[in-house]
């Protein structure tokens, strides 16, 4: 099964999941960005780090099963991401990447990751962003929201490890049916 993890940039859906790897085996889809690597991240695990030409080609050559513009970069999964040999796929997609994949395959399961503003204003503020980023991610994240019901599951990312087993027990529970 392949399974959407998505929700506001800041909620915690990276820490959910790398948190989820020690208890569940699974293939973690990595997408494709034309955004700038960053010191921590690494080539191939966090992202495939590509300029705006290769990702274009991708999107020509239909190679792309979901991409958007987030931020003036591009994000997307690609094809062959989404065929790897695994019981259990999970995707990190941006909102409206996700809500169009959910939306054209109803084999998908959207789980939608929150957190309450004062929070999100907090890890945005901690990872070095200025008032007009956070002002800009604040209204995205609110239209983003809106599309929250679209999702089959919802999980509030109050603390770290209540999060990863409420996403385990979905998964486990869907996984037996």
């Amino acid at each position: 099964m392949i399974y959407i993890i998505t929700g506001p940039s800041g909620v915690g859906k990276n820490t959910i999941i790398e948190a989820m790897s020690t208890d569940l085996d699974f293939y973690f889809s990595v997408s494709h960005t034309t955004r700038p690597q960053r010191e921590s991240e690494i080539d191939g695990k966090d992202y495939y780090f590509i300029t705006e030409k290769e990702f274009k080609s991708l999107v020509d050559d239909n190679l792309m099963i979901e991409y958007e513009q987030y931020g003036g970069f591009y994000y997307g999964t690609s094809k062959k991401e989404v065929l790897k040999e695994s019981n259990i796929i999970l995707l990190d997609l941006e909102v409206n990447g996700a809500t169009k994949l959910l939306s054209q395959n109803s084999d998908y399961i959207g789980i939608f990751i929150d957190i309450d503003d004062e929070e999100l204003i907090s890890r945005l503020k901690n990872r070095g962003h200025d008032d007009n980023f956070i002002k800009e991610r604040m209204e995205l994240a609110s239209f983003q929201r809106e599309k929250k019901s679209l999702y089959q599951y919802h999980v509030d990312n109050v603390d770290i490890n209540t999060s990863v087993n409420q996403i385990l027990d979905i998964i486990y529970s869907l996984e037996e049916s």
